[in-house]
């Protein structure tokens, strides 16, 4: 499956004169059309740019757009920037999101309206993260259920990560309005102005005076102790006899619990049992997980217990906040091999990238995948689309011979998924349990 499968509605949009057209997608935000707080924040940045012309003053050169869903702000403030009679140098637009869906999106809308390349950059990371300068211009639309611990460090940071005269413009419904003045208040930044719609406030200002610190949130080994105001919550969890701790994260899909699918999937590793699994102990594992990393916590010491040295852990999932948390969660166990992350929409569309992180720890392919895929209605996807098959398709070429996959669905998923299943695959258990099922496989 393509990105194409995930394209279900393509709309026109004019900006500064300039034509647009963006293809959206049912699974990321403001699927039927470019939403009204997006159209309030470029209203404003397009009097930001005027105001700034017509005061001599030239226009912004590195350009940040956090949390860039599908592309807007960052093509459009491209594009018209871009198009100013002043010149623009070296523009360079950094568009980042948590979702790599989004991330691939953002370069395809990109692309399809003739930004260069070298222009606009999209990456998949926290909000603020992967910054190496400062910025005359911060561009967001603010998730509002990010959290309001990431939420104030975004107002601190942003000010602080603004260069000389730069101005951070961002927009949020009016039920955090007073959340928002009063922070972009206590942090010291110069006020600049605030405009309203019936929804949304959105509000410019710029650089703050407190010293406050401006490094951006890097992800890797060091991640949530670096950036502590992302822990949600700190728990225990019993998982078919083995206690998890867990730190949750704001920003990332689950909450305090496994989920019935991870639960069905731990089951039935339990009964598969080391007997299928010891063929490609020495091989490198692969648990493409959406929610808190749960399952990919509880595997190494699944693996200990069953007598196993754990294997080399590769984790991937739409969410870098999920996958952080998988990360950081997995390294807490006394693996010898700190996981590595490979941002996924899903398996088909990072094969290439999944195969590189599975040469870069010595394997040619995979000895155990564990999958828990999103799966969008149908009617959410492209005519013609099928995830189920899609997913069937990827799998030959990251597993080993001999290797296990266990998937875990609900239970209608998981009926049209092994309806679907290809010569290759032979069935080694099946759990059901409170509306879910895991299925496991052994690739011949």
């Amino acid at each position: 499956m393509d990105l194409s499968c995930y394209i279900t509605k393509t709309v026109p949009f004019k900006f500064r004169g300039i034509n647009f057209i963006f293809d959206l997608s049912q699974g990321l935000f403001s699927s039927e059309d470019i939403d009204s707080g997006t159209r309030l924040l470029l209203k404003v940045l397009s009097k930001t740019l005027d105001e700034d012309a017509k005061n001599g003053k030239a226009p912004p050169q590195t350009v940040l757009d956090a949390g860039c869903g599908i592309g807007v702000i960052g093509i459009c403030a491209a594009a018209a920037i871009g198009a100013m009679k002043t010149g623009t140098g070296g523009l360079v637009v950094r568009a980042q999101d948590r979702d790599e869906l989004a991330r691939v999106f953002t370069e395809h809308n990109a692309k399809k309206n003739k930004i260069p390349a070298g222009v606009l950059k999209a990456h998949t990371e926290p909000m603020l993260a992967g910054a190496d300068n400062y910025y005359d211009l911060i561009l967001c639309n603010i998730p509002a259920k990010a959290g309001l611990p990431v939420l104030e460090d975004f107002i601190c940071r942003a000010a602080a990560m603004l260069a000389p005269g730069g101005k951070v413009v961002m927009v949020a419904v009016h039920t955090l309005a007073n959340f928002f003045r009063e922070k972009i208040k206590t942090c010291g930044a110069e006020f600049i102005l605030e405009d309203k719609s019936a929804e949304y406030s959105v509000f410019v200002y710029g650089k703050n005076g407190l010293g406050f610190d401006a490094a951006p949130a890097e992800t890797g080994k060091r991640f949530l102790d670096a950036r502590p105001f992302y822990i949600r919550n700190s728990i225990s969890h019993s998982l078919e006899d083995i206690t998890v701790n867990i730190k949750t994260v704001y920003g990332a899909p689950g909450f305090d619990d496994p989920g019935g699918a991870v639960i069905a999937a731990a089951k039935l590793m339990r009964r598969i049992g080391a007997r299928h699994l010891s063929h490609n102990a020495d091989a490198a594992c692969l648990v493409h997980e959406g929610g808190q990393g749960f399952f990919s916590c509880w595997l190494p010491e699944f693996f200990r217990k069953e007598s196993l040295l754990p294997p080399p852990l590769v984790l991937s999932g739409r969410n870098i906040l999920a996958l952080e948390a998988a990360r950081h969660n997995a390294a807490n166990t006394e693996s010898k091999t700190e996981p590595v992350i490979v941002p996924a929409a899903d398996l088909t569309l990072a094969a290439d990238r999944l195969l590189e992180a599975a040469a870069g720890l010595r394997r040619r392919q995979y000895g155990f995948i564990a999958a828990f895929p999103e799966i969008l209605a149908q009617s959410r996807l492209a005519k013609g689309a099928d995830q189920f098959k899609a997913l069937w398709e990827a799998l030959p070429a990251l597993l080993a011979e001999g290797g296990v996959f266990i998937a875990g669905f609900s239970s209608s998923n998981a009926q049209r998924f092994d309806r679907v299943k290809p010569a290759g695959f032979s069935r080694l258990g099946d759990i059901k349990r409170n509306g879910f099922r895991a299925l496991g496989y052994v690739y011949t």
